[in-house]
């Protein structure tokens, strides 16, 4: 059986959102021959969202279905807007169960618990298995998501998703759920794997680096950001960037986003970072708001990079789900890149897909989306970095591979 039956992508640019909802899901559909047990579903926030799913389900029927909102569509075709895409999973020897959390906003950790539960209640808890997550990337602190996650699944439980996003409009999101919309939801996909057939290749980096600066958060409540050494955080902020470039808060914050300095394994040399991008700031009280916390104690460095290491950032983290792999055959490809990267790239945006496909194989499915928040571990190879982290500026990929 070739991978392309197993897995199959469809695409629409077309305005009309009933009719773009069915003509990406009979595309998809028809790669897998009819045979499809789950799919991902992406699309801009210009459709009607009801309409878009009720053309896809004239298609697919009860398909399990998890999905939602983007800042950019990412598929064979590339870097889009105002499309839809679709990935049809057709593996008879997989386990596809969907679950979905409500009231995200008023609490992040419950809802994610909640998220967890829902699947569990469908199917018995495999420590093997595999979670993609899809919050409502406007509900508030990312670090909490993962908490209520790893409270029920364990710390190193594999873990991965994008935060959906509006096209940029920074609002509201909405989210997809076997056929129907949501709003202030957590929607999310347990990918089993019962005769170990498979491996999961996941790569997460950025292409940021520190520009040698190294400061210990003193004072942060959930993701706003106090105080660096006793001293006002926004303060700080400015003169680092000095005046021309402080003129342009809080947008410059894509530009030079905090690291979290990860200091695990001991003894290793290779600096590894967390990125958290300022949303806004409140010049009044000092302070910066973020996409998700930075706890106090916390070591914190100020990072930067250009157009040419963001991209090399998207070939390394495709390199190292290369190497998690191992011998095994890339069936599909599945890449969260964080709406930052695409806003510091513009046209070279097509750049970064590219080099992943390049690297993983041009002719494996690939799905995706631009996001407000990427979830994934530091690096899947080493023990003490296997825990699912919360990232800003990054590009997390979840590549699919026949072993």
């Amino acid at each position: 059986m070739t991978a392309k039956h197993n897995v199959g992508v469809g695409f629409s640019s077309l305005v009309d959102s009933y009719t773009a909802g069915k003509e990406a899901a009979l595309s998809a559909i028809d790669k897998t021959g009819g045979r499809t047990k789950a799919l991902l579903v992406f699309a801009a926030m210009s459709f009607n969202h009801r309409e878009l799913l009720a053309g896809i389900t004239s298609v697919t029927g009860t398909i399990t279905m998890v999905g939602g909102t983007t800042a950019g569509e990412i598929s064979p075709e590339g870097v889009s807007s105002g499309t839809v895409v679709i990935m049809a999973f057709a593996h008879d020897d997989l386990e596809f169960v969907s679950g979905i959390g409500q009231d995200m906003s008023a609490d992040e950790t419950a809802c994610s618990v909640q998220l967890v539960n829902d699947i569990l209640g469908k199917t018995a808890f495999d420590p093997d298995a595999s979670l993609m997550v899809f919050p409502n990337g406007m509900g508030g602190d990312g670090l909490k998501v993962l908490e209520g996650l790893q409270h029920l699944l364990g710390k190193d439980f594999e873990i991965t998703g994008g935060y959906l996003g509006d096209d940029e409009r920074f609002e509201s999101t909405f989210q997809y759920y076997n056929g129907k919309v949501y709003r202030d939801t957590i929607v999310g996909l347990m990918i089993t794997d019962p005769e170990k057939k498979y491996r999961r290749g996941i790569g997460v980096r950025s292409g940021f680096t520190s520009i040698g600066n190294s400061l210990v958060c003193t004072s942060s409540d959930g993701n706003v950001l106090k105080e660096f050494e006793h001293t006002g955080a926004l303060e700080l902020y400015k003169d680092f960037l000095g005046e021309e470039r402080a003129s342009r808060l809080p947008g410059i914050c894509l530009e030079y986003p905090f690291g979290i300095i990860d200091k695990e394994p001991s003894g290793r040399s290779a600096s590894l970072f967390q990125l958290r991008c300022g949303l806004s700031v409140d010049h009044e009280k000092g302070t910066i708001t973020l996409a998700a916390s930075i706890p106090e104690g916390s070591e914190v460095t100020l990072t930067t990079a250009s157009r040419g290491d963001i991209i090399n950032g998207a070939l390394e983290a495709a390199e190292q789900a290369k190497k998690v792999l191992g011998g095994a055959t890339p069936e599909a490809i599945v890449m969260f890149s964080c709406v930052g990267r695409k806003l510091v790239l513009g046209r070279r945006v097509q750049e970064e897909v590219g080099v992943v496909r390049d690297c993983l194989g041009p002719d494996v499915p690939v799905i995706g989306f631009f996001t407000y928040g990427e979830i994934g571990p530091v690096d899947k190879t080493i023990k003490e970095r296997l825990s699912a982290k919360f990232h800003n500026e990054t590009v997390v990929l979840w590549v699919l591979g026949k072993a």
